[in-house]
């Protein structure tokens, strides 16, 4: 299974899967042109993770800003780490948060609400 690293832009995410350690990194912000061309690649990445390595999967966003696309597709992987986590296979959600980021919080607690995936907030 290869990995995966996207370099953060102006506009979009960074994002760096790793197999061999079962790391998901997102920084930065998200409002991509084509949100679709954008995270395809990550989301067939995380369904080959689940369908081929029976291993614990973390996941750490620290992330400043996405908008509704990005949420979307933020949303799509959160429900494929779901399934992984329902069959018994343990996920870990990390969110960093900065100070003054109330907003981008709240967001993502009513995101990770949706979810029945243990998580936890790190401020900064």
């Amino acid at each position: 299974m290869e990995n995966i690293t996207i370099s953060p832009t102006k506009k979009s995410f960074g994002i760096i899967c790793n197999g061999e350690k079962g790391t998901i990194d997102i920084t930065g912000i998200s409002y991509p042109e084509n949100a679709i061309e954008f995270f395809n690649p990550v989301l067939d990445w995380v369904k080959q993770f689940i369908e081929n390595k029976n291993m614990p999967l973390l996941i750490r966003f620290k992330v400043n800003y996405y908008n509704t696309s990005s949420s979307k597709y933020l949303f799509k992987m959160l429900e494929i780490l779901e399934r992984y986590y329902n069959k018994g296979n343990e996920v870990e959600v990390k969110w960093s948060n900065s100070e003054g980021e109330e907003d981008m919080l709240e967001s993502w607690r009513e995101m990770m609400d949706e979810f029945k995936l243990p998580y936890n907030i790190e401020m900064d």
